[in-house]
């Protein structure tokens, strides 16, 4: 009886934290990062951040250097 309880216990804590992992991961927002360049243009590229705003998934666009690719 003791190791049923015991496996349950465990099962219920590895259940819950995946649900609690599974809910901070959801807690992310769309976060585009911009340039703007001499001229007032902006280039923009589309991030997902984390709930501190830090980015932790970018599209493989990027912006152009100021100049332009010679």
């Amino acid at each position: 009886m003791r190791k049923k309880m015991l496996l349950l216990a465990l099962a219920l804590t590895a259940a819950a934290s995946l649900s609690i992992q599974r809910a901070e991961a959801a807690g992310g927002y769309s976060c585009p990062q911009c340039v703007t360049y001499a001229d007032g243009s902006r280039c923009c590229v589309s991030c997902w951040c984390n709930s501190s705003g830090f980015p932790i998934a970018c599209t493989d666009n990027y912006c152009p250097p100021p100049g332009g690719i010679n």
